[in-house]
């Protein structure tokens, strides 16, 4: 696995853990928004250290690490960091798979709030 995935996976990990811990255990949100606020954070903080370490030739950011913290939860903070930095706006690729896994997430909330797709199963 590359070193560089494993360094920020980890980065990651033990900043959401604080964030969601001080979240939940003293300012007392319920868990889904300490999970969300503390996400986003994460990943807007991600996106920001990413961009500057583009303009300082520092060790980047893998977008792989990115996409999962996209995909836990961090879209809407990802939007702004990418169009308050430009950061990586023009890249084909990460965009795609961006755009679809906020579809996907899009798809998920409508299914749980305008269907009884979870009374069915639980």
């Amino acid at each position: 696995m590359n070193p560089a995935f494993i360094r920020y996976a980890l980065i990651s990990t033990i900043s959401f853990g604080i964030l969601f811990f001080f979240l939940k255990l003293r300012l007392h949100l319920p868990s889904i928004w300490a999970h969300l606020v503390a996400i986003n954070i994460v990943g807007f903080l991600l996106y920001a250290y990413d961009k500057l370490a583009g303009i300082r030739a520092w060790g980047r950011v893998p977008e792989l690490v990115l996409h999962i913290l996209v995909l836990l939860g961090a879209t809407p903070m990802a939007i702004v960091a990418q169009q308050l930095f430009w950061h990586k706006t023009t890249k084909r690729r990460f965009q795609v798979i961006f755009w679809l896994i906020a579809l996907l997430q899009v798809a998920m909330v409508y299914v749980v709030v305008y269907t009884d797709f979870l009374k069915m199963i639980f």
